[in-house]
């Protein structure tokens, strides 16, 4: 069961509109799934039944978070393992650059971290929730700002039409295919037709590509954020 979900959630799994007028199908290995298959399980299960989060699993459950991630009526985009051990390298190298160049950190320093919440680090998990159901009806391709269950952070949220190929795009349909963009931003931005997400400047915010998004959980919506992501945009800052 674990493979199979894997498959679904990660192989080319980038929501698209190219099939289907009301968005109800995501594309996976060129086979269109419905996005409500996973309807009657909640966020944290999906997580937990997919090995590309096992990780993620971990630290939600040292952080106590569980209870949060499944709240209704949220969306929870969702870094993977990947993310984590991009985070982890970064961390090893600041603690050896700084302290010890033996140092190491590593998933128990991370599990330590999110326990006690040092640094905030628990409460950073929180940048991933939003307290809305983005549904694709509820995104816009400009893009609209939304706080986050971190105090005081704000991400943008984003549904972008994209000409990649490698994104799903292709002169042969006649729709251009959308995808969903998750912005941590630094500095305060208003969002405009002429400013829209998708020009957030480096010094301003971080955009991250969700590979997969508009997932239907049963109490809101799951996005998974792509693997060269970095958890809590560690190191992004400019």
């Amino acid at each position: 069961m674990k493979k199979i979900l894997l498959q679904k959630i990660t192989a080319l799994g980038v929501l698209v509109s190219l099939l289907s007028a009301c968005k109800k199908n995501y594309i996976t290995g060129g086979i269109p799934e419905d996005v409500n298959i996973y309807k009657n399980t909640s966020t944290y299960d999906v997580l937990k039944s997919t090995a590309l989060y096992d990780t993620l699993v971990q630290v939600i459950d040292a952080a106590g978070l569980k209870d949060k991630v499944n709240e209704q009526g949220t969306t929870f985009f969702a870094p993977s393992d990947y993310s984590i051990l991009n985070y982890l390298s970064q961390r090893t190298i600041f603690v050896q650059n700084a302290y010890n160049q033996n140092a190491k950190f590593a998933l128990d320093s991370l599990v330590y971290y999110v326990k006690n919440n040092v640094k905030g680090t628990r409460d950073s998990l929180l940048m991933y929730l939003v307290h809305q159901p983005l549904t694709y009806s509820a995104l816009s391709s400009i893009g609209a700002l939304y706080p986050t269950g971190l105090n005081g952070n704000t991400v943008a949220v984003s549904y972008e039409y994209t000409k990649d190929v490698t994104l799903g795009y292709s002169s042969l349909v006649s729709s251009v295919p959308q995808v969903v963009y998750f912005t941590q931003l630094w500095r305060s931005y208003t969002i405009t037709p002429s400013t829209p997400a998708s020009a957030i400047p480096l010094s301003v915010g971080v955009r991250t590509l969700c590979k997969t998004s508009g997932i239907t959980t049963q109490n809101g919506i799951m996005n998974a954020l792509e693997n060269s992501h970095v958890l809590f945009f560690y190191g992004t800052k400019q």
